[in-house]
């Protein structure tokens, strides 16, 4: 971690190549730990991206059903890129990330979804939104392809993490009428240094490129931005919404580091309360992910866990 709290450099583009580079040798290392942790791949749907993969926890920390509870992550890539598995040497990247998560006891899983220019919005949530209903519909199957003996998965407590343009896609997957109404209910989400809103100074998101592509006009856009269909809910609707855990590094882009502040008002606006948020220190926008396993940076990981942990302790008094 220390190449990386040295680099001041917050520009999303001349830190990401460096940064899993960084990473890299440290994750190969540790490769033999990492892929104790037995993973498998389904495909979720009918197009060339529905396909998820499944890591089974060894040790499983079991919710009040003694089932194991479960965490999707919905990695981003700027809506035209990423994937969950990197060709090398950069494959360790989400690998670990399933692996650190699945040692904590939860089946982690990694879904692919359509990209910019195969997706306009909402198809990118939608395909989040289908992975989920198909882990949910499909728990013994899951189960199943394993040549040991785990209990089942908990539907009832599936949480959601997605990063940058990945929690874009999952606030929409939760708060776009059309999504939210045919989704499982969730037991929280984690929405780490994602986008809340487009016009932002300096920034030319809304007049080009993948999110100009995939939201559209300026004026879609507006009407499709993470704030206006948080804005649009109604009352019953915010407290129906599943918890919410706020996640960003320490040094994210200037972009992010305002949407991070306004996000946090507007939440406990509506909420009535400060929102619950972790900061990953010493971390550019890039590095949390590729931290994990890498026995380095792995603190936000952590509490990640505890948040989600303690929800499902706290649901058996509800």
């Amino acid at each position: 971690m220390d190449i990386i709290a040295k680099n001041s450099e917050t520009n999303i583009d001349k830190i990401n190549l460096y940064t899993l580079s960084a990473f890299v040798p440290i994750l190969d290392e540790r490769r033999s730990e990492i892929e104790k942790i037995e993973k498998k791949t389904f495909k979720y749907g009918q197009r060339h991206r529905h396909n998820l993969d499944v890591y089974y926890p060894d040790q499983p920390f079991l919710s009040p059903n003694a089932k194991v509870p479960v965490l999707f992550f919905v990695y981003g890539g700027g809506y035209n890129t990423g994937s969950r598995q990197f060709p090398p040497p950069y494959e360790m990247g989400y690998r670990a990330l399933g692996s650190f998560f699945a040692q904590r006891g939860f089946i982690t899983v990694i879904p692919d979804y359509r990209l910019v220019p195969e997706a306009r919005f909402p198809a990118a949530s939608e395909d989040i939104r289908d992975a989920i209903v198909w882990v949910k519909d499909n728990a013994e199957t899951i189960k199943s392809s394993l040549t040991r003996s785990i209990q089942e998965l908990d539907s009832e407590y599936i949480f959601v993490m997605g990063h940058s343009a990945g929690a874009a896609h999952i606030k929409v997957m939760t708060m776009y009428e059309a999504l939210r109404k045919t989704l499982p209910p969730l037991r929280g989400v984690i929405w780490n240094a994602g986008p809340w809103f487009f016009d932002v100074r300096g920034e030319s998101f809304q007049t080009s490129g993948p999110v100009r592509f995939y939201f559209g006009t300026p004026e879609q856009q507006r009407e499709r931005e993470p704030r206006t269909l948080w804005n649009n809910l109604t009352d019953e609707e915010i407290q129906a919404h599943p918890d919410i855990l706020l996640v960003q590094a320490e040094r994210e882009p200037d972009w992010l580091q305002v949407t991070g502040i306004e996000i946090a008002n507007d939440l406990k606006r509506r909420l009535g309360k400060e929102p619950k948020r972790i900061v990953g220190a010493g971390h550019n926008h890039v590095s949390p992910n590729w931290a994990l396993c890498s026995g380095q940076g792995e603190q936000w990981g952590h509490e990640v866990t505890e948040w989600m942990k303690e929800k499902i302790i706290a649901s058996t008094g509800s």
